[in-house]
């Protein structure tokens, strides 16, 4: 950087080491020095900025600290102090010295910045009009903030005010991107934030020739609260009226804000409860309607009325009615999925909205889900009591086009719920209901599958792509159904879940498909044979799981290497504490884990970065038409090059065709599964397999089962 023409004023033993260093620095092209604190009457030279000692020197040549900078005012001034004497500089700034150093707390970096601030600051001051020199002199002394910028909107003073308002210590210097940290306030359409375009910063504002009044904007600094600022600004131009930047003027809004917002809050809020009441879930609902239609993704209303609040009132007092409410909300809150929202609508009846909801079927499962959430047991005011939640369900656009339609049409469902006995969901539409209707059926009939007998588990033999060996099996569940048949997981898993009888359905399942592993390895020598389960994220947050599993393996006497779990990618990516917890608790069982539907989601490598994974399962939609899709070949490929680098195997599923097969060979996939080797069995027809496989022949040279 080019060297500056800089002369000292002050005592010769003032910083003899600070000045000596400026000396020899490239800030001074040359620096000339003199203890008389008067600038010399002899010419020197061009002078491009005095440095002058802040203290009683200045006092000892006959001045006040006013009288000397304004006596000095066609020079850039910059006071020089310590650290101990700070207030010094801070005095002088306010005198109308451009800036100041404290001598023995300075770099190069922060010299160049207060010198290049102070030559900015001093260059503006003398293009300034007239008028506006007295409007800059008039504010320097109010107790509003008030900020001055370049043309650029690059920071050139900020008055003590204003240093208080933001809280900036008298050396904070604002550089670079500083105008960002004034934000909107005004929210968009939708409810978020607005982000503030870099021409509506009121920094920028000012410097660009803006003159406005009142924008309310939230300074937003690390380590601070936001403030709520209201400004105003306009430009500073030069006499032929030419602009040279602009000021800004604010005062601090943040408690008055504070309290508009607690009464607008009451006015949208339920006093018992703290969640939206019917004014703001309208409104909010309005908002949903019209992301649902912009984007052609139905919603769901779900109004739910809490069955039996009257008996709570009249036997434990409506204070303790009360309590109920205010927990049944407390537990709508918590469980929901992010994105949704919920509220008192009155009384007993609160409303939840789904949005992004693809099926009318997403919105029963979450409502039983909720059915399950409110039901479990209640401790108020010394008592236990439990109670049951009636839902109605109503879709956006079928059950009504705005938002009072819409919330009639779940209101009328929720009572219909009731009138059937409570505890219950009931869509709006006829045909959704005939839908539920089957649903309920299905969960009466789950309920009693187990005492009946009704699970049965099937088997799909999986095998080496090297070689043809056989080398285990998947277990897979399915429900004999007294009346619909052999029905898939597909029809009865959501259910399973969503009514909560996943576990007992799950653990039945571990200990059934141990015993029958144990059974096979032992009766024909296959001590290696291998056993796959699929676990879904209900079950990995189940408390029991490990433990249940550990006492299968010990009643079945299982190697624990032989079993293996596979989970969907959302049960670890989400990596919830307790979900991974499990995962752990099993590995150090000695099970493997593997990520079943590979390939199928972007997140998919993230979840191999867990350090619970041994495996993972390509997902059949990429493996029925790897004959002809290319992009399906390379991401296979490029899966298989990844898994062989992070030493995880790799299965293929839903395997077809030899060329399926002889694709994956190519690739040096590890197993592979699907009806080119076998259908799913029940478990009578597996020793067959074993038999054959035993003598050498292996399932390919059979032919399909």
């Amino acid at each position: 950087m080019a060297g500056h023409s800089i002369l000292f004023l002050g005592r010769n033993d003032f910083a003899p080491e600070f000045i000596e260093q400026l000396r020899q620095s490239a800030f001074a092209e040359r620096l000339h020095a003199t203890d008389t604190m008067r600038v010399p009457d002899e010419d020197i030279g061009p002078i491009d900025v005095v440095l002058f000692e802040a203290g009683p020197c200045i006092a000892s040549s006959g001045q006040t600290l006013t009288a000397f900078v304004q006596g000095n005012r066609t020079y850039p001034l910059i006071a020089l102090t310590t650290r101990d004497e700070e207030h010094r500089g801070i005095a002088a700034v306010n005198a109308g010295a451009q800036g100041y150093l404290c001598v023995d707390d300075v770099t190069p970096e922060s010299f160049s910045a207060v010198l290049d601030h102070a030559l900015q600051r001093h260059d503006l001051m003398l293009r300034l009009s007239e008028g506006d020199t007295t409007v800059l002199s008039i504010l320097g002394s109010i107790n509003d903030g008030v900020i001055v910028v370049d043309d650029e909107g690059a920071v050139l003073d900020i008055n003590p005010a204003g240093r208080s308002i933001l809280g900036m210590g008298p050396r904070d210097m604002p550089a670079g991107d500083w105008s960002e940290r004034f934000g909107a306030l005004s929210p968009n359409e939708d409810g978020d934030e607005a982000v503030t375009l870099y021409r509506e910063r009121p920094l920028i504002r000012a410097a660009l020739g803006d003159k406005f009044e009142g924008q309310l904007s939230v300074y937003r600094a690390p380590e601070q609260a936001d403030l709520v600022l209201n400004i105003n600004g306009q430009s500073l131009r030069d006499r032929e009226g030419n602009r040279l930047g602009g000021v800004v003027t604010f005062r601090d809004e943040t408690a008055a804000l504070t309290r508009s917002q607690v009464l607008e809050r009451n006015a949208q809020y339920d006093e018992l409860t703290g969640l939206p009441n019917r004014q703001l879930i309208q409104r909010e609902l309005t908002r949903a309607m019209g992301r649902s239609g912009r984007s052609a993704v139905p919603l769901a209303v779900l109004m739910i009325g809490v069955d039996k609040i009257k008996s709570v009132n009249e036997t434990l007092g409506h204070d303790a009615g009360d309590d109920l409410l205010r927990e049944i909300g407390e537990r709508l809150g918590d469980n929901l999925r992010i994105g949704d929202f919920t509220g008192r609508w009155d009384g007993d009846a609160f409303v939840v909205c789904l949005e992004d909801i693809k099926d009318p079927q997403d919105a029963a499962s979450v409502a039983q889900k909720i059915v399950l959430l409110l039901s479990e047991k209640y401790r108020l005011r010394g008592a236990e009591l439990f109670a049951t939640p009636s839902i109605g369900i109503a879709m956006y656009p079928e059950s009504g086009e705005t938002a009072e339609r819409l919330i009639n049409a779940a209101e009328l469902a929720m009572l219909q719920a009731k009138e059937r006995g409570g505890g219950r969901l009931q869509y709006y539409s006829n045909s959704l209901n005939r839908k539920l209707e089957q649903r309920e059926e299905l969960e009466v009939g789950l309920r009693h599958a187990l005492v009946r007998n009704e699970f049965v588990l099937h088997y799909q033999p999986r095998i080496d792509v090297k070689n043809s060996r056989l080398i285990g099996l998947e277990a897979l569940l399915r429900w004999q159904h007294p009346r619909f048949g052999l029905l898939g997981p597909d029809r009865f898993q959501g259910i399973l879940e969503s009514s909560g009888l996943v576990h007992s359905a799950g653990e039945w399942t571990i200990q059934t498909a141990f015993r029958q592993l144990a059974a096979w390895q032992h009766q024909f020598e296959l001590p290696d044979l291998s056993l796959a389960i699929k676990l879904s994220a209900q079950q990995l947050r189940y408390g029991r799981l490990v433990e249940a599993v550990r006492n299968a393996l010990a009643d079945a006497m299982l190697d624990a290497g032989c079993i293996e779990f596979e989970i969907d990618n959302g049960s670890i990516i989400r990596q919830r504490s307790a979900e991974l917890e499990t995962l752990r608790g099993l590995r150090k069982l000695g099970l493997r884990i593997s990520l079943d539907h590979f390939g199928t989601t972007e997140v998919s490598l993230n979840a191999l970065d867990t350090g619970v994974i041994d495996s993972f399962v390509l997902d059949q939609s990429l493996i029925r038409d790897i004959e002809e899709n290319d992009s399906h070949q390379r991401i296979v490929r490029a899966a298989i090059a990844m898994a062989r680098g992070l030493d995880i195997e790799v299965a293929a599923s839903g395997v077809e065709t030899m060329t399926q097969l002889e694709y994956l060979k190519t690739c040096h996939c590890d197993l592979a599964q699907g009806f080119l080797i076998s259908r799913p069995m029940q478990a009578d027809r597996v020793p067959a397999i074993l038999r054959s496989e035993i003598a050498g022949t292996r399932l390919l040279a059979r032919g399909m089962p």
